[in-house]
């Protein structure tokens, strides 16, 4: 806790310093918005999900900077189930503070960033309920109960990159609470490593990022297995020149090996809320400049996942889209 705390003092001295000597022009505003589709195939429960997001992001220069944003996902589960989910509703709101300093005796960019997400999610079930004293089920009845799920994370990154931009180190902290308000046996906590290394080539045409997500969890009741997971995943990014292929501005390539749960991306501003442990992802995206103030982003991708308490594996496909826009 008391690194958190001198992490967030630090940023909100350092924006609040930058508030109060810079004008109104010195910042720039940016307006962002998301969908997210997405399959289930060979699961005995879950069916597909939506998502939609919006988020307004505010920098000075590459100096500090704030991020506010909202999201929410509906999972719809298969019809016929009895005593399980039909649908889970997850509001999540997001809030990111970063700083940048610019030593002497480091030869680049020392950033500092503490993002926080909290949220719930409503889970829906159909619980069948028998009179005392029925025959062979008669006079049975169903009704609709809801369990709320709560969440809170903190995950504040350490990050170095040089000034030619060929070369980023970075360390990810992040820790997660989840808490039921049914029986509590499920209550969970969750603390993640993530320690990444970027490499810029072909120059600078090219971005390659590899991630290890280092996974431990106080409780596995909600997903049973093993308490500790690893993960490790490469992202490769190529930015075309002003005529490149179908007007482009860049490519991108995901792959993740291993297992994780309950992982938070520092990258995307994601959670995985599930309690089902991914064995496996690969995505492919393109994004277009449409002009200087506009970007817009498609991507597709596979994931694995494992149901330890079924015994059950199962994958998804997904597509996500993404606009940007400087106001």
């Amino acid at each position: 806790m008391r690194m958190w705390t001198v992490i967030i003092i630090q940023i909100l001295c350092c924006l609040l310093m930058a508030g109060q000597a810079l004008s109104a022009e010195d910042w720039y505003w940016k307006g962002d918005g998301q969908v997210l589709l997405k399959n289930y195939s060979d699961n005995a429960q879950a069916e597909s999900l939506y998502g939609v997001g919006v988020f307004l992001s505010a920098d000075y220069l590459e100096r500090s900077g704030l991020a506010v944003g909202y999201n929410y996902n509906h999972t719809n589960y298969k019809s016929g189930l009895v005593n399980m989910p039909y649908a889970i509703d997850e509001n999540l709101l997001f809030l990111s503070g970063r700083v940048n300093y610019y030593p002497d005796y480091l030869p680049g960019r020392l950033g500092l960033r503490l993002d926080g997400y909290i949220g719930n999610d409503e889970i829906f079930s159909r619980t069948t309920t028998t009179a005392p004293g029925s025959p062979m089920g008669g006079g049975s009845t169903q009704q609709i109960t809801k369990v709320n799920d709560k969440f809170m994370v903190v995950n504040p990154v350490v990050s170095f990159l040089n000034y030619s931009k060929t070369c980023y180190v970075g360390l990810g902290y992040a820790y997660s609470s989840y808490h039921s308000n049914d029986t509590g046996i499920d209550d969970v906590d969750i603390r993640q490593w993530s320690p990444a290394l970027g490499f810029g080539f072909n120059r600078s045409y090219d971005w390659l990022q590899i991630r290890a997500y280092l996974i431990s969890r106080s409780n596995s009741n909600r997903s049973g297995g093993n308490d500790a997971t690893s993960a490790l995943e490469a992202k490769w990014t190529h930015w075309f020149s002003a005529d490149g292929l179908l007007d482009l501005d860049n490519i991108r390539l995901a792959i993740l090996a291993g297992e994780s749960i309950y992982a938070v991306d520092s990258d995307a501003y994601s959670l995985s809320n599930i309690p089902d442990v991914k064995t496996g992802m690969v995505s492919v995206g393109a994004e277009w400049k449409l002009n200087e103030g506009l970007n817009v982003l498609f991507q597709g991708g596979y994931e694995a996942y494992e149901d330890l308490l079924l015994n059950e594996r199962y994958n998804s496909t997904y597509i996500y889209f993404y606009v940007s826009r400087n106001l």
